[in-house]
């Protein structure tokens, strides 16, 4: 599965990047393996996401995950996921 990155969170993972999940695998499982990739995640985004304090947009093939089953969706082989972190500032 792809997984994409925005803002601040590409300092944490590359912008894109490829995760191999074991079969039935939830977004939940996919947190487990981007911690694997940097721990700063922990104390970053994912964590507060878990906490039900989400700061974070969390898309599956361009649907919120909010809206599905959260951190309990199941995710399959060719989906993609994308990490939206908040947007302030600018001109």
């Amino acid at each position: 599965m792809k997984v994409r990155a925005f803002g601040r969170l590409i300092k944490f993972i590359d912008s894109e990047l490829e995760v191999e999940l074991a079969p039935n695998a939830k977004v939940k499982d996919l947190f487990a393996k981007l911690r694997e990739k940097s721990v700063s995640l922990e104390e970053d985004a994912l964590a507060r996401y878990e906490k039900d304090e989400p700061e974070l947009t969390i898309l599956l093939n361009g649907r919120n995950i909010y809206t599905l089953k959260n951190l309990q969706t199941p995710l399959q082989e060719g989906d993609v996921v994308v990490l939206l972190p908040p947007v302030i500032g600018g001109r």
